[in-house]
C-alpha cells in the first residue's frame, strides 16, 4: 500500500482513504463485539457494559447467529428471566455495526412491540457509541430519517413487527429475522398463512446465498400445540449441562468447543435430585447424580459458570435447538423456585405458568370432561340462589342467543372453589336491549343474593356474551353501569381477560367518548383449566373428605341439561394448514352452560390470580362476615402439600401422588 505520508498528494490520500473504507472489516464474533459495544438497556445492571461471562449461555447461540456461522436458523425454548432478550438485541447490534443489512424483529402484540423498543432497544441504540452514530435519529423528518418502528442504518433498516399485522409480515425482503415470543402469534394472519411462514417467505431471496439467519425465542405454553416446543423438538436438543464441583477438580480447564472427554456429568432437570422444605425456609438445594454430593443453593451461581451447552439429539441436518430453565438460571435462586413450586401444589391454573415462566416446558391440558351423569350425581344439597359460607365473589355470565339468554350466576372462595348458585334460561325475542330476554336480564342485574350471615350482596362482576347481536349487547351494557361486554376467542395465546377495546365509532371512524367497549376472553385455555378442576377429586382428611383448591361445586337442583353442556367439548387434534395442532370440538349441539362457567372464570380471575390474604380478610369485612369466622383457613390460598414420604395406615405413599416435581419429572421423561 502506498504510504501517504512519503508522497503527500491529494490523489493518494483520497484512494487511500477510499480503500480503507472499502476494505472488508475484519471478522469479530457477536460474543467478542457485544462487551466492548454495549450496555445493558435495563434490569439491575442497567447502564453497565454488557458482560457475557455472567451467561455464558448466551455465547453459543448468539455466536450462530453471528455471519461467519454457517447455521441459519435457532429455537430457544426458554424459562423467564434467562436472558435470551439480550442475547436478541446483541445479534441485532452486531448486524447493524459489522454486518449491515436489512432486518426485521416480530413481537406478539402492539404493546409488547411497543415496550420492547422504548425500553429495551432505543436506550441500547442510545447508549452504544457504535450504533448511536449510524442509526439515524427520529428527530427528522426527512425521508432518510428513523421512525418509531423503523430504525434506519446506511442504506438497511431493522423493521419492528407485531405478528397480527400481515402488512408488516409481508411487504419487505430482509435477510435477519427475529421472531420473539413466538407462543403468543396466532396461528393465521388474515388468511395468509402463519407470521412464522410469512417470514419466511421474506427471507427467499437469500436462500441460495445461504446468508440468512432467523431466531425463534420462547417460553412454551401449551402442549402439542406449542410452536417452539415443535422448533424445538425438531433440532439437536440442545440443554446447559455442568460440572460436578465434588467431582470435578477446581483448577480444571473450562472450555466450550470440540471437547467431548470434558467431564461434565449431571444437567439441571427437573426430578427427585432437586429437594427443598415444603414450608419457609425452603432451603432448596440439588443432589449431584454423580456422587450425591448436596449442591446448596448459595453454589448454584458457580456450577452454572461451568456449564456448556450439549445436543441431546445430535444428527444431520438438524437445525440448532436449546431449552434453558430457571433451574439454571443465574438470576432465580433455588429457593424462588421451591416457593413457587408449592403455591403452585396441583392447581391447573398455577401449574401451567410454573411449567412455562419457570421450567421453561410446554404445560399438558387434559381435555377429557367427566361423564355428565357422574358429575350429577355429586351434586350437593344447598340452597338455591343463597352464598354459602367462604364464598367472597360473585360473578354472572350471559349468553345471548337468537332466541333467549343463558346465564350463571357462581359464587367463588379464596381457594378458586366455585359455587353455582343459579344457572337459568331466559326466554323472549334478543333483538331489543330493553325488552323481552334483554328485560328479564334487567331484573337479573339489580337482583341481590342472600349470605349465611343475613346480609344480601349485590354482583362483582356481570359479562354478556356478544358474539352474537353484539350491537345489542353493547347497548344494553353502556345501560347497566359495571357490565361488561365480552367475546370469546380460540388461541392458546390468549389471557384470560383482555383489554378493552372501543366498539362504539362514528361516521368518521372516530371513537366516541364513553362509548361501549368489548373484552376478549381467552377461551381455550380456561377451558382446560375448568375441565382439569371438574376432574378434581374430594381428599380425604381426619376422616372426612375436603374439597381441594378448585374444586367445583353444583346444587341438586341444577338439572340434566346444565351438566350436558357442561361437559359439551373435549380437546381434538387436527390438521391445519398441513400442521397438528390442539383445538376444543363439541361433542353436544348445545354448549351455552359452558361458555357462561368460560366467561366467568373470565372474570374471577383478576380477583384470583391477583388477590392476597390480606384482600381476601378485607373483602370478608366489607361483606359482614363474623369476626369469629375470620380464621386463616376462610383465605388460604396454598393447599397443604404432604412430604414424599409421609405414610398412612404403615403404607410409604407414592412421591408422584404427593410431590409435585416427582410429578411433573414423570410427565417430562426423555425432554
Amino acid at each position: 500500500m502506498i504510504n501517504p505520508a512519503a508522497t503527500p498528494n491529494a490523489r493518494v490520500i483520497v484512494a487511500v482513504a477510499l480503500a480503507d473504507a472499502l476494505e472488508p472489516l475484519e471478522p469479530i464474533p457477536p460474543s467478542k463485539w457485544a462487551p466492548d459495544n454495549l450496555k445493558v438497556p435495563d434490569g439491575e445492571y442497567a447502564g453497565a457494559a454488557l458482560d457475557l461471562s455472567l451467561t455464558p449461555h448466551l455465547i453459543e447461540p448468539l455466536d450462530k447467529l453471528g455471519p461467519d456461522c454457517l447455521d441459519n436458523e435457532i429455537f430457544v425454548m426458554k424459562s423467564a428471566q434467562s436472558a435470551f432478550t439480550t442475547m436478541l438485541l446483541a445479534s441485532v447490534g452486531h448486524s447493524i455495526d459489522r454486518d449491515p443489512c436489512d432486518m426485521i424483529i416480530v413481537q406478539p402484540i402492539d404493546s409488547a412491540l411497543s415496550d420492547f423498543n422504548s425500553q429495551k432497544l432505543s436506550r441500547l441504540i442510545e447508549k452504544s457509541p457504535a450504533l448511536s452514530k449510524k442509526v439515524r435519529p427520529q428527530t427528522s423528518r426527512a425521508g432518510t430519517a428513523s421512525k418509531t418502528y423503523e430504525k434506519k442504518f446506511g442504506s438497511h433498516s431493522l423493521f419492528l413487527a407485531i405478528s397480527t399485522s400481515s402488512a408488516d409480515l409481508s411487504s419487505k425482503t430482509i435477510k435477519k429475522a427475529y421472531l420473539d415470543e413466538i407462543d403468543r402469534y396466532p396461528d393465521d394472519v388474515d388468511g395468509q398463512g402463519s407470521p412464522y411462514s410469512l417470514v419466511v417467505k421474506r427471507q427467499t431471496m437469500f436462500l441460495a446465498s445461504g446468508t440468512w439467519k432467523r431466531a425463534c425465542i420462547s417460553t412454551p405454553t401449551v402442549k402439542g400445540a406449542s410452536a417452539i416446543e415443535e422448533g424445538y423438538e425438531s433440532g439437536d436438543k440442545r440443554r446447559w449441562f455442568v460440572r460436578c464441583p465434588h467431582c470435578t477438580p477446581a483448577d480444571a480447564p473450562r472450555l466450550y468447543e470440540n471437547d467431548p472427554a470434558q467431564p461434565y456429568e449431571f444437567v439441571f432437570e427437573y426430578g427427585p435430585n432437586f429437594c427443598f422444605n415444603k414450608t419457609y425456609p425452603y432451603n432448596a438445594y440439588y443432589v449431584a447424580p454423580c456422587c450425591g454430593v448436596v449442591i446448596e443453593g448459595w453454589r448454584k451461581i458457580e456450577v452454572y459458570l461451568s456449564g456448556r451447552w450439549i445436543a441431546t439429539a445430535p444428527g444431520p441436518g438438524k437445525k440448532l435447538s436449546y431449552h434453558f430453565d430457571a433451574l439454571s438460571s443465574r438470576f432465580v435462586p433455588w429457593d424462588e423456585i421451591a416457593k413457587e413450586a408449592v403455591e403452585a401444589g396441583d392447581d391447573p391454573a398455577k401449574l401451567k405458568p410454573f411449567y412455562n415462566l419457570t421450567l421453561g416446558l410446554p404445560f399438558e391440558i387434559k381435555g377429557d370432561a367427566p361423564d355428565h351423569k357422574l358429575l350429577m350425581q355429586r351434586a350437593e344439597p344447598y340452597k338455591r340462589g343463597h352464598i354459602p359460607p367462604g364464598g367472597l365473589l360473585v360473578t354472572v355470565m350471559c349468553d345471548v342467543q337468537m332466541r333467549g339468554i343463558y346465564y350463571e350466576v357462581v359464587v367463588w372462595t379464596a381457594d378458586r372453589r366455585s359455587y353455582t348458585i343459579e344457572a337459568d334460561y331466559l326466554d323472549g325475542a334478543t333483538t331489543d336491549h330493553d325488552d323481552g330476554a334483554f328485560a328479564a336480564l334487567s331484573e337479573v342485574y339489580h337482583r341481590t343474593w342472600p349470605d349465611a350471615y343475613g346480609n344480601r350482596w349485590g354482583v362483582d362482576e356481570f359479562g354478556v356474551d356478544c358474539g352474537y347481536r353484539q350491537h345489542v349487547v353493547t347497548t344494553w351494557t353502556r345501560s347497566h353501569p359495571g357490565t361488561k361486554a365480552l367475546k370469546g376467542e380460540d388461541g392458546w395465546h390468549r389471557p384470560p381477560l383482555g383489554i378493552a377495546s372501543d366498539a362504539d365509532i362514528d361516521y368518521r371512524g372516530k371513537r366516541i367518548k364513553g362509548g361501549a367497549k368489548i373484552r376478549v376472553v381467552g377461551t381455550w385455555p380456561l377451558k382446560g383449566t375448568f375441565y382439569a378442576y371438574l376432574n378434581v377429586e374430594l381428599r380425604g382428611e381426619d376422616g372426612a373428605l375436603l374439597p381441594p383448591r378448585g374444586y367445583c361445586h353444583f346444587g341438586t337442583f341444577l338439572d340434566d341439561r346444565y351438566f350436558r353442556q357442561l361437559t359439551s367439548e373435549y380437546l381434538a387434534e387436527e390438521k391445519y394448514r398441513g400442521k397438528t395442532r390442539k383445538v376444543w370440538k363439541q361433542r353436544e349441539s348445545d354448549n351455552h352452560f359452558l361458555d357462561c362457567r368460560i366467561g366467568n372464570m373470565a372474570l374471577a380471575d383478576a380477583y384470583l390470580a391477583t388477590f392476597t390474604s390480606d384482600d381476601w380478610a378485607r373483602r370478608a369485612r366489607e361483606r359482614g362476615v363474623p369476626d369469629d369466622l375470620m380464621t386463616p383457613d376462610l383465605f388460604n390460598q396454598l393447599p397443604a402439600i404432604e412430604g414424599n414420604r409421609e405414610t398412612d395406615g404403615g403404607k410409604v405413599a407414592s412421591p408422584a401422588a404427593l410431590d409435585p416435581f416427582a410429578r411433573l419429572a414423570e410427565l417430562n421423561k426423555g425432554l
